[in-house]
């Protein structure tokens, strides 16, 4: 049985809060905590994600470096809390890389969850993958009005 701390996690979780008991306890059989102090990276940008990360406690930021011919930095996207997570292309796909890196700004508590797994699950379920994937879709749309904000602030 899942720890409390992961059904805890997965039930604020704004991708799976609108599962119910049977399924956060099925998703959490997939899922480990793993711990990050501050300025540890969970993941580079450009890198191939194979899990999914969603925060129980702490904060990371989602960073985009930019290339803008003779201008290069790196722009903050989100900072994101519990409830929240990160590495989401592993659930859309395998091998995809990721858009934005994400770094612990805090000590975190992130639970982890292996994208083939979770995407199998979902699969042998459509019900609760329409449900996931459509949480997806509207995390997703924040998250693109989001950079294109940041890219604003860019000049």
């Amino acid at each position: 049985m899942a720890s409390s701390e992961i059904i805890e996690a997965l039930q604020r979780c704004e991708l799976f809060s609108t599962l119910g008991e049977e399924e956060i306890e099925q998703i959490a059989t997939l899922s480990e905590i793993k711990t990050y102090k501050a300025g540890d990276t969970v993941i580079t940008q450009g890198e191939y994600g194979t899990k999914l990360y969603l925060i129980a406690e702490g904060q990371v930021a989602l960073l985009r470096s930019v290339n803008l011919g003779s201008r290069q930095g790196t722009m903050t996207i989100a900072l994101l809390g519990r409830g929240r997570g990160v590495g989401r292309s592993a659930l859309i796909c395998e091998p995809c890389s990721a858009s934005a890196s994400a770094v612990c700004q805090k000590s975190s508590k992130l639970v982890s969850l292996e994208g083939t797994k979770l995407r199998e699950m979902l699969d042998a379920r459509p019900e609760v993958g329409f449900q996931v994937m459509e949480r997806l879709a509207y995390v997703l749309n924040d998250r693109l009005r989001a950079a294109y904000g940041a890219m604003d602030t860019f000049r």
